[in-house]
């Protein structure tokens, strides 16, 4: 029978790991209790005939055995790999396909720093929010701190944050939608939905469900995100200032669906990411719920809330903040004009018309309360002054509509469940939601008397037949003119145009611009296409037309000019074009031309809108998101519609808004300046250590011919084939493969052949077909999972030659260095080199070497010998150094650690008092009315309830805060070694 002992490590049927207890039995026997290298217990009576006991690496150092040279290169470069980003550098900046700037490396920085990942990004809009979280979430699935991961957005962002994941980070994402749940629930009904899938992304209105179908008895998707036992490792909100809570004048708190999501969420998840280019949007109680889902006990009230209390929890950079190395400003300046059209006779006389015709009918529609047909009139307000073409398509498919009796009072079901978004939030709805509101609405009518519907008929024929008459756009005219000046002077420039509408993009195509070959960018135009006529734009076509429905995602810094052919009348919209020019890497300043129609209301009250508010972006130094907040509490449709249906003068409403824009300026003054931080982000001061972050991750300890190598001698090693697939000779600077997978490897997420696939991120980043092998690829996880599994490649021992002999011989020892939390969770892990000699000293500064060799080769007549009969005196030496290096290691992050638990042990504290002392004085008032003669016992139970309840939160807070506090070294692990030799030792070949 074996003699085992405590720290041996053992094989057993079905698993390996680590002897930490024996257990003597009654019968002689003994129990062993084995932590397996899964991280579980297991108890094995030590007679079972399959255990055995496995010789540890330093048994076989002074047994003087050596492994293959190739597996042991094999199995060294997989473990630097795997560690090569677990410690205070980015995988994500090599391996993904985008440039990442500096600005968006210091935010994830910061957060990654933090002790918990729970933070409000604030970035003005331009700054790439996207992207600052994506870096996070991939830094935290590459350091082993997450799994599951979950992103909520507003609907039409959904595709868009799947695709960014997918394209910029290689991570594939499921959408939660009706759907995608009901397969799920189909095939496992008695499983929680939210635990089916690690990568999810949802809509929050979809999130926010309470019931999937009135008659089901099925829980709902918002019931199973509330009680899901599963915590998610990383949450991410985009536009977050949807999450709305309000304090009520009694005190209670009214929140919101989408707000009990966010509960739901922020309780349940490690590191919480809220994003939103407008956290504070005038009300501070809504204001403090928000912050509050990232921390709950931070502040007890809105008034505690102060920009320097904010410090730990938000990072919010605005452009005109952000400086490059030479103290230049990182975004240059925009220059917004007008350019008012004067209409022809004919149009005028059209617009009249028409604004007439909408003016009665909207007032009817009023009056019957039809709130669809009000909505039908504002968008013919809306189309009348986006182009002639618009207007004619609307009036021809009214007309349809009316004739073909498709006219009705009512709308259907699903559009009615989407109006209440479509007249408050129409930035929540999808291209497809949107384009099935205005459709449906254009066949709505104000009442079914046949009479009435006949007259509307005849003068929407009439209408059209005057819109029909106009056979050129006075608007278009000066566009052309504006287009061709230009272009004149230089025939290189690119100039994006902007429209509302599809319709009246196709007119500018086909008929404005039919001489030129344009770039056009709408709704439902397929990824693909859009990024071809990107590329289109950028390398060929001076133009670019684009509807807002598709200006997400486009980043256009090549271009600086601009033209908003129409105004759309919600305010956001007007920044987010905007923002596809200016922003990081726009080398000039941004010109943006507004076409308008002079002397019509809805024209002149928006051109006076951004007049006032660039001039409001001047004063506070800001290039974004205050138009939206002037317009806070302003319905610009109904303000506009208002004015036309009632004929107020342009002057009166002018004067309104310009009092509301001043009231505004003062409130977002106080916002600035008492509530929200503003970070300065400058690379000629403090921050260029973010430099030497980027300096490290980009050409540090692996780089992309270290990924390329070991895949290649892994593929020669094990049957794989790597194969050019362009046609001439390798490229120096990249090439392009066809991989042939091992059968080793093939299985699971790893294809058995990748026909398009590159080493080298610019090859990546210029072709969307490759196949991009980088660090965090499945095929080299999978490929480093292989080589560190023993039972497959031993490679443990090899014996190295030097390149001199002066400090030769001597033993390389390997360690993997970590230290885990107080909750038990690894922190962070690295890879040391320690260089132990016969005399006892240990050293981090390895010699130089050679080449690895087999023992074959090597006379182990003289220095092999002498180190293996040391290797035990040697590896106890090397792990004392360690030790050191582990415990400075941790010490460093114990500190940061410790400074960071004492502030939010301060911030519980001081939280549990105040709402403790609060409730006691109720308890006192409802206790002297019961003396007094009041019934007071429901009022006093709740009191005493609500206490106990507060102050055992107190304690588990404050308990799992001091438990959290503790960083612990773990026990270094050493990995591999090398007998290091001189030069003469090694045999000649």
């Amino acid at each position: 029978m074996t003699d085992f002992e405590v720290g041996d490590q053992v094989k057993f049927a079905g698993g390996r790991g680590e002897i930490t207890k024996i257990e003597q039995r009654p019968n002689g026997g003994h129990l062993l209790h084995v932590y397996t290298a899964e991280g579980q217990l297991r108890k094995l009576p030590s007679g079972l005939p399959h255990i055995e006991k496995l010789d540890s690496l330093v048994d076989r150092l002074a047994a003087g055995q050596s492994d293959a040279p190739l597996h042991y290169d094999l199995r060294e470069r997989a473990i630097r790999l795997d560690l090569a980003y677990k410690y205070d550098r980015f995988l994500s900046l090599t391996s993904n396909r985008i440039e990442i700037e500096p600005y968006q490396v210091q935010a994830a920085y910061e957060i990654l720093n933090s002790y918990d990942h729970r933070y409000l990004i604030g970035d003005e809009v331009g700054l790439g929010k996207t992207i600052e979280a994506g870096i996070v979430i991939e830094e935290l699935i590459a350091r082993d701190r997450a799994d599951r991961v979950l992103i909520v957005a507003p609907a039409p962002l959904t595709v868009q944050w799947q695709e960014e994941m997918r394209e910029k980070f290689d991570r594939n994402f499921v959408i939660y939608d009706r759907e995608t749940v009901r397969t799920h629930r189909k095939s496992h009904p008695s499983q929680n939905v939210w635990k089916q899938e690690d990568l999810i992304i949802t809509s929050i209105d979809f999130a926010k469900q309470t019931t999937d179908d009135p008659e089901s008895d099925r829980v709902s998707v918002l019931d199973a995100l509330q009680n899901l036992d599963e915590e998610w490792d990383v949450a991410v909100f985009d536009e977050a200032h949807h999450l709305t809570a309000r304090r009520s004048s009694d005190d209670s708190i009214e929140r919101t669906q989408r707000y009990q999501v966010g509960e739901a969420v922020a309780d349940n998840s490690d590191a919480l990411l809220l994003l939103t280019g407008t956290p504070h949007k005038g009300k501070s109680d809504q204001f403090y719920f928000l912050v509050s889902l990232l921390d709950p006990y931070r502040f007890s009230h809105e008034s505690q809330i102060s920009p320097e209390a904010l410090e730990d929890l938000m990072i919010r950079r605005l452009k005109d903040d952000m400086y490059e190395t030479d103290g230049t400003r990182m975004f240059p300046e925009k220059n917004i004009e007008a350019l008012p059209v004067e209409m022809t006779r004919e149009e005028r006389k059209l617009y009249d018309d028409v604004t007439e015709y909408i003016r009665e009918y909207y007032n009817l529609a009023q009056q019957e309360e039809n709130q669809a047909a009000g909505f039908t009139m504002v968008i013919y307000q809306k189309r009348l002054v986006s182009s002639i073409y618009a207007i004619r398509k609307s009036l021809e498919n009214r007309m349809r509509a009316i004739q073909n009796d498709a006219v009705a009072e009512d709308l259907p079901d699903e559009v009615q469940d989407l109006i209440p978004r479509y007249s408050t939030e129409p930035e929540t709805l999808t291209d497809a939601e949107r384009a099935r509101v205005e459709e449906a609405l254009e066949t709505v009518t104000i009442t079914l008397n046949q009479s009435q519907v006949q007259q509307e008929l005849d003068r929407v024929k009439q209408l059209w037949q005057q819109a029909k008459n106009i056979e050129t756009d006075s608007k278009a005219r000066l566009l052309r003119q504006f287009v061709d000046r230009i272009l004149s002077e230089d025939p290189d420039e690119k100039i994006l145009i902007f429209t509302e509408y599809t319709d009246t993009l196709e007119y500018l195509r086909d008929e404005v611009f039919a001489d030129h070959d344009v770039a056009q960018v709408y709704g439902d135009l397929e990824q693909s296409r859009r990024r071809e006529e990107m590329s289109k734009f950028e390398e060929e076509a001076n133009l670019m037309l684009a509807t807002d429905a598709a200006q997400e995602g486009l980043n256009l810094q090549f271009a600086h000019i601009m033209v908003n052919y129409d105004l759309p009348w919600n305010p956001i919209r007007i920044d987010q074009r905007m923002g596809r020019l200016h922003r990081y890497g726009q080398e000039h300043t941004v010109e943006i031309r507004n076409l308008f129609f002079a002397d019509t209301r809805e024209s002149e009250i928006l051109n006076l809108l951004i007049e006032k508010t660039n001039q409001i972006e001047s004063d506070l130094g800001m290039r974004s998101d205050v138009l939206g907040r002037v317009l806070e509490d302003v319905d610009l449709d109904e303000t506009i519609m208002a004015a036309i249906a009632e004929g107020e003068p342009t002057e009166r409403v002018v004067a309104d808004i310009e009092a509301t824009i001043e009231e505004k300026r003062e409130a977002i003054q106080t916002v600035e300046n008492e509530f929200l931080i503003r970070d300065r982000f400058d690379l000629s001061g403090e921050d260029d250590e973010i430099l030497d972050v980027i300096e490290r991750s980009q050409h540090g300890e692996v780089s992309e011919d270290d990924i390329e190598t070991l895949v290649r001698v892994f593929f020669d090693e094990f049957g794989g084939s790597i194969k050019g697939v362009r046609p001439g000779p390798a490229r120096m600077e990249g090439d392009v493969f066809q991989l042939d997978v091992p059968d080793v490897l093939s299985g699971n997420q790893v294809a058995r052949q990748y026909p398009r696939a590159t080493f080298t991120k610019d090859i990546a980043m210029e072709e969307d077909d490759v196949e991009f092998i980088s660090l965090d690829h499945p095929l080299v996880e999978s490929l480093i999972e292989f080589c560190l599994d023993s039972d497959r490649i031993q490679g443990e021992i090899a014996t190295k030659v030097a390149a001199t002999a002066s400090r030769t011989p001597g033993i390389l020892f390997n360690y993997r260095l970590g230290y885990v939390s107080g909750a038990g969770d690894v922190v962070t892990e690295k890879f040391v080199r320690l260089y132990a000699r016969p005399d006892g000293s240990v050293t981090t500064d390895v010699p130089e070497l050679s080449k690895t060799v087999a023992p074959s080769d090597v006379s182990l007549s003289h220095e092999v010998d002498r180190l293996s009969s040391m290797a035990e005196d040697l590896c106890e030496a090397a792990e004392m150094e360690a030790w050191t290096h582990v415990e400075s290691f941790a010490e460093e992050a114990r500190t940061e650690r410790e400074r960071e638990i004492e502030i939010k042990r301060e911030h519980a504290e001081r939280y549990f008092e105040e709402q403790i002392e609060e409730w006691e004085e109720r308890l006192e008032q409802y206790q002297r009315r019961a003396e007094q003669g009041a019934d007071m016992s429901a009022p006093i139970g709740n009191a005493k309830q609500k206490l106990e309840s507060l102050r055992r939160e107190r304690e588990e807070e404050l308990s799992r805060l001091e438990e959290e506090k503790h960083v612990t070294p773990q026990e270094p692990e050493l990995v591999t070694a090398a007998y290091v030799v001189s030069p003469t030792e090694a045999k000649d070949e």
